[in-house]
């Protein structure tokens, strides 16, 4: 696979505060990411810097070939999505169908390319029974849905989300996830997003563990579990369930990992 996103010695911080020090990871194409991090460790700030929003830092990030700087800086952002953690703070209109067409209409597109990106956008993410509502009237899952779909109807390089599933729970998890893998096949749109919920990290191919400004530890869902206590240690919680299973391996009482109680005991009564 082809690196879409390469970050090299990445440095971030305010005044006397280091955020991030020295931080290199890349990101392939038509991938899913997920930075896993404890609260308060830098999530937004990571996901602004990738973004472009904040400036001056040290170190580079270069994105489909495109190297942030203040001159290559509209260049780069035509290539970026992004959900910031704040939700309500992110609606410029009142209207779903008015919201993410928006970007497209600012950009200058004309009605039938408006038109089709819209019918695209609408059946990827899911949006055929809220198109017309007021954005006011939305759940906390929609109105995240209908930031996703503004942030990629342009059809960005990449989707940047600052933990999206904050106020989600584990069914609405599981259901963005899905859209997120809908992104992924049908837009070869590579996605990353932060979160400090384990449960929303479930089956995941590319985690990377961050902790006190550094990378701590990278890999898939299953290579991440095995170190439930350094991800103690950083504060991030394992799920109830899921820490009863790596009990229950380690006494050779089950063979892999469950996620809810009917799993284990259809487990252990066999």
């Amino acid at each position: 696979m082809n690196n879409l996103l390469v970050l090299d010695n990445l440095s971030v911080g305010y005044k006397d505060l280091t955020i991030y020090k020295d931080l290199s990871f890349n990101i392939a194409e038509n991938t899913i990411t997920s930075i896993l991090c404890p609260n308060n460790s830098g999530k937004s700030t990571l996901i602004k810097t990738l973004s472009g929003i904040n400036c001056g830092l040290c170190g580079s990030i270069v994105l489909n070939n495109v190297k942030l700087t203040k001159r290559s800086f509209k260049k780069y952002i035509r290539d970026v999505g992004v959900v910031l953690e704040d939700i309500d703070r992110q609606f410029i209109t009142n209207n779903v169908k008015d919201e993410i067409i928006f970007p497209l209409v600012n950009l200058g597109y004309n009605k039938s390319v408006i038109d089709k990106h819209i019918e695209d956008i609408t059946k990827i993410c899911e949006l055929d029974n809220i198109l017309n509502k007021k954005i006011d009237s939305l759940s906390n899952y929609d109105k995240i849905k209908v930031l996703i779909a503004s942030s990629i109807i342009h059809f960005p390089k990449i989707l940047l989300l600052d933990d999206p599933f904050r106020f989600l729970n584990l069914k609405e998890q599981k259901k963005i996830l899905n859209i997120l893998n809908n992104i992924k096949n049908n837009c070869n749109i590579s996605i990353i997003f932060t979160t400090s919920q384990f449960s929303s990290i479930i089956d995941l191919d590319n985690i990377i563990v961050l902790g006190n400004g550094k990378i701590i530890m990278q890999g898939n869902y299953k290579d991440i579990i095995k170190k439930d206590n350094e991800l103690s240690k950083l504060g991030i919680e394992i799920p109830i369930m899921i820490d009863l299973s790596l009990k229950l391996q380690f006494y050779s009482l089950l063979d892999d990992i469950c996620y809810d109680v009917g799993g284990i005991v259809d487990k252990l009564w066999k």
